[in-house]
């Protein structure tokens, strides 16, 4: 049976599939991302936008058998800014206004500020709001299948903050981002129908509803 998951579980899947879980071997091959390629058209797309918004659906498969699925809906706008609320099976939302991070969850009555962005922001968001170029994507490996649809393996940022991933491209569109653990867990989070409006500012301010226990903001 589904048990909920703690706050701090619950952040480290996401941290997990944002950031990836597994450094790369020094002696992986490492090509540079072609500015023409069907991956290249798509994080250009994303990257020149002021802002976006999309439904996804996250799986996470485990390995010796199983899986969760959890839905809701992300919100972007450059620079740092970010909306990230899960509906299904439960709510919970995670706010930025590129100073620090709010968690919360409405079951709990609880919302939790999380000061170190160092500590806790996920280098893909970095990616798809513009903050990590084309020419810090390096490819490790890639699949097409026909014309329209290709998965590649990277790298993305610095050696430093070496990552490894894998993003799903169909139609020159970035389709999903998927990690995958030492254990070969995999973590699939695919963005459904994406608006390439511009996100009102105003939802990346979080105010605790009347109620809530705040943790980590000064009253």
């Amino acid at each position: 049976m589904f048990s909920k998951l703690s706050i701090q579980t619950f952040f480290i899947v996401i941290v997990m599939l944002w950031s990836g879980s597994i450094a790369f071997a020094e002696n992986t091959p490492l090509i540079a991302l072609d500015s023409k390629s069907d991956l290249a058209v798509a994080l250009s797309k994303l990257s020149n936008l002021k802002g976006f918004s999309s439904q996804f659906k996250q799986k996470l498969t485990y390995a010796e058998g199983g899986s969760r699925a959890y839905e809701g809906e992300l919100f972007v706008l450059r620079p740092g800014k970010f909306r990230w609320h899960y509906s299904q099976p439960y709510e919970q939302l995670y706010v930025s206004n590129g100073k620090g991070i709010w968690l919360y969850e409405p079951d709990l009555m609880q919302a939790q500020l999380l000061q170190d962005l160092g500590e806790v922001e996920p280098v893909v968001l970095q990616l798809l709001d513009g903050r990590v170029g084309l020419e810090d994507v390096q490819v490790l490996g890639e699949e097409h299948f026909g014309a329209h649809f290709s998965s590649w393996h990277v790298r993305l940022g610095k050696a430093n903050a070496a990552v490894e991933i894998w993003l799903g491209v169909q139609d020159q569109k970035l389709l999903w981002i998927e990690s995958r653990d030492v254990l070969n867990n995999r973590n699939r989070l695919q963005l459904v129908d994406i608006k390439q409006d511009e996100p009102n500012k105003k939802i990346f301010e979080f105010i605790a509803p009347e109620g809530v226990d705040v943790i980590g903001a000064i009253q």
